[in-house]
């Protein structure tokens, strides 16, 4: 029995030490993995510290602030152009693609009953014509009295009028083209019925391309009429041309707030086609030399704009090395902004 007391008092023993020892080594795994964990933090946090600031002189040079505006290329003319009375086409002289010139002939509508309307004023005015001269013969022997005879040259007045009433409407049964240009569209086909007003071609004038875009009252400045800007047409490989402004909105539309640009493209070397797409690249600013500063160096609160430069006073040990100088900037330009007033070329500031 004591035998047996003491093995199991060695084993109990045995297995206190073992558990002690095992506790020390998990101990001990954690705590070198908990230092090593607060050490990843603190390099984390030194990793999000911002930099120290490095000193950078102030540089002088001019900057030109360029935009890109999207535009719509137009033919200069683009007419619908209507049959000015009502029937039945029975000529078409012009196909789709067509160059034509003003006055040629586009559609012939049936005339055949204005035809007859313009032989009864031509008969019409025949016999106005002779009375008229009766009239006048008799007139020197006094058989017809000065107010017979006024009554017979206004009826031949109004023949004559008529007459040309009728040639006129005559004439409208032939649709000529009103400028000239290119046949786009052609709307109706020999047999077709018309009516009064109804378009049967469309003609544009792409000898000249209206170029038409928008811009904000803060680039308005920059276009006046006359002044040259670079287009490049929506098309593959296509070469940037130049165009000049021709009209200027003097209001902006009520629902953008944009103001409206109209330029002229001369399109008769080289042209292309009208209803494309493209962009204009315009200079909007242009900033003389002077100081400049990196985009880094400037911080905005609001609309104040402030950068870090020494402290004079610091010398003194009287308040930090670098404080904080409001400046006035404009508009930003390939990374830079150029000082409109606040510090000059030369002068250190420094970047965090």
């Amino acid at each position: 029995m004591a035998l047996h007391r003491k093995i199991k008092n060695a084993f109990l023993g045995f297995l206190f030490i073992a558990f002690a020892v095992g506790f020390s080594l998990v101990a001990s795994v954690r705590y070198a993995e908990s230092k090593k964990e607060q050490k990843r933090l603190e390099q984390e946090r030194g990793e999000l510290r911002p930099p120290e600031p490095y000193a950078v002189p102030v540089k002088s040079r001019a900057l030109v602030l360029k935009r890109s505006f999207a535009v719509d290329i137009a033919p200069w003319i683009s007419a619908r152009v209507p049959a000015e009375v009502a029937g039945r086409v029975i000529n078409t002289f012009v196909e789709v693609g067509q160059q034509v010139g003003v006055g040629d002939p586009l559609i012939e509508i049936d005339s055949r009953r204005a035809h007859i309307t313009l032989e009864e004023a031509e008969a019409r005015y025949a016999e106005a014509l002779r009375l008229l001269s009766e009239a006048e013969r008799l007139r020197t022997t006094n058989v017809v009295s000065p107010s017979q005879r006024e009554a017979v040259a206004s009826e031949a007045r109004i023949a004559t009028a008529r007459l040309e009433e009728a040639r006129d409407h005559v004439a409208r049964h032939m649709v000529r083209a009103p400028f000239d240009g290119v046949i786009n569209q052609r709307l109706v086909d020999e047999g077709d019925a018309v009516s009064q007003n109804e378009p049967v071609v469309v003609l544009v004038d792409v000898k000249r391309l209206r170029v038409k875009f928008d811009v904000s009252a803060s680039d308005l400045s920059a276009f006046i009429p006359g002044k040259a800007v670079a287009i490049r047409p929506g098309l593959p490989r296509a070469a940037e041309r130049q165009a000049r402004v021709a009209f200027v909105s003097p209001a902006a539309d009520p629902a953008t707030r944009l103001f409206r640009i109209e330029a002229e493209l001369a399109n008769q070397t080289d042209p292309i086609p009208g209803g494309l797409h493209g962009t204009i690249e315009a200079e909007v600013a242009v900033f003389p030399e002077g100081p400049v500063l990196p985009a880094a160096a400037v911080r905005f609160s609001g609309k104040a704009a402030r950068v870090l430069v020494p402290n004079p006073s610091a010398l003194e040990k009287r308040g930090p090395l670098l404080i904080e100088r409001e400046i006035v900037v404009g508009p930003e330009v390939d990374g830079y902004y150029p000082v409109l007033s606040g510090i000059a070329a030369g002068e250190s500031i420094f970047i965090r």
